[in-house]
């Protein structure tokens, strides 16, 4: 019996303008083109952006377009036989947009899928937020690569001493992370609590001083009185 092949509609990932531009694209697995950031792959994007600019569309290209700008770069939103989804944006408009990034005739741009005023202008101070969060993140899957490829080699014959070389508060850092999002189950994590644990780990370590320095570089946010939680 031939099984009724099941459709999942990708995630749209939140990203900045300058991302998507920096970004390549390149097909993926299944034959679909996406955007390859270095850290990540992106087929859908979720951006918070200004309207700065509509444009009409000239006589047989088949399309309108506006441009957007969250203050890391400007992207043109192209409109496909979509006039009505068009009409609802104004310039000045502060908007939330969900669409696929693509790139044709030398340039990129985004064909949205889904359009919705951000009423208040503070949510991009809370996006700018979840990006730096999202891009710490990725630091830290990297540094943890790092770290296990490093201990793979010292179970091949590498002295103990050779592993010096990683650096504890990168490693420490990375656990920290881990264990905060381990044990946040919507209100924060405890600080003693996670203390506790990465005691358990590290022997003699300084659960206090990491976390102060991580929540110093905005790695880290004290959501209530001594909970800790990080931004995704």
């Amino acid at each position: 019996m031939l099984q009724e092949k099941q459709f999942k509609r990708d995630a749209a990932q939140k990203a900045s303008i300058n991302e998507i531009l920096q970004g390549a694209f390149e097909l993926a697995e299944d034959g679909t083109t996406v955007l390859n950031t270095g850290n990540r792959q992106i087929k859908r994007v979720n951006i918070l952006a200004t309207v700065v600019a509509k444009n009409e569309s000239q006589e047989g290209e088949g399309w309108e377009d506006a441009v957007v700008d969250d203050g890391t770069g400007q992207i043109r939103l192209r409109f496909f036989d979509n006039e009505a989804m068009l009409k609802k944006l104004a310039v000045g408009d502060f908007t939330a947009i969900i669409g696929r990034p693509r790139h044709y005739g030398g340039e990129t741009y985004i064909a949205p899928e889904v359009l919705k005023p951000a009423n208040n202008v503070k949510w991009a101070e809370v996006r700018k937020l979840e990006l730096l969060m999202q891009a710490k993140a990725q630091s830290y899957a990297g540094n943890e690569k790092t770290v296990v490829k490093a201990a793979g080699k010292n179970r091949e014959g590498m002295q103990d001493r050779d592993l010096d070389g990683i650096d504890y508060v990168s490693k420490g850092k990375i656990e920290i992370y881990r264990i905060i999002k381990e044990l946040d189950t919507g209100r924060g994590a405890d600080i003693s609590a996670v203390a506790i644990k990465f005691t358990e780990k590290f022997s003699g370590g300084n659960a206090e001083l990491l976390i102060s320095e991580m929540t110093k570089a905005g790695d880290l946010f004290e959501v209530l009185p001594g909970r800790l939680k990080v931004l995704e």
